[in-house]
């Protein structure tokens, strides 16, 4: 989906509408934002983006919403080159925890389970 290797590796879950997730389905492509669970906000929620996984590993389809409340593994892309190295490098680390952003509401939550990939 992507033309440059991904970051590191994560997996999401997203929230149910009761949970406060969304009211329309998500597909693989989908562009949100990405916040520390920690809450340090350091510069405020990031552009990192998912490629949502099979489980085969292989991309799954655009057309076909996302599943809700399990366990997506995903590959995950910092879009800023700067924080990537003066932020995020020290900070993705397996275990992390993060929200997935839209606007103002977490849709979901997710864990990094293979740390920044030198580039």
């Amino acid at each position: 989906m992507y033309l440059v290797p991904p970051d590191f590796e994560a997996v999401i879950r997203l929230f149910s509408t009761e949970e406060g997730g969304r009211r329309t389905p998500a597909f693989n492509g989908v562009r949100w934002d990405f916040d520390y669970v920690d809450g340090s906000r350091e510069l405020g929620s990031y552009m990192i983006w998912p490629e949502f996984l099979e489980e085969t590993g292989e991309s799954r389809p655009k057309d076909v919403p996302l599943p809700i409340g399990v366990e997506i593994p995903a590959l995950m892309y910092i879009l800023d080159e700067e924080l990537r190295e003066s932020l995020h490098r020290e900070r993705l680390q397996p275990g992390v925890r993060f929200w997935v952003i839209e606007g103002s509401s977490r849709v979901g939550e997710g864990r990094v389970v293979k740390g920044l990939v030198p580039r």
